[in-house]
């Protein structure tokens, strides 16, 4: 799957992830998340938006794009603005 930075990105499987401290936090089917960066080729960094995991960022294997999703960027900003 190739994404773009910037993309939220939607889990259809559960899973769960491990934290720097030893726990675990539950994703579930239907969380988002959002690509916060290309570490490597084949290798993205992202931050959960929801769930028990929101606000948690994890590297995960994804293949991201140079470019930036600018429409979801921008949006994000307006509502940030907004709110």
């Amino acid at each position: 799957m190739k994404v773009k930075i910037g993309q939220q990105i939607k889990f259809t499987k559960n899973h769960q992830v491990p934290t720097s401290k030893g726990k675990t936090l539950l994703v579930k089917a239907g969380d988002v998340a959002r690509v916060l960066k290309k570490v490597d080729e084949t290798t993205g960094e992202i931050v959960y938006l929801t769930g028990e995991a929101k606000g948690f960022s994890h590297k995960v294997p994804l293949q991201v794009d140079d470019s930036l999703d600018v429409d979801a960027i921008a949006k994000k900003i307006l509502n940030d603005i907004q709110s």
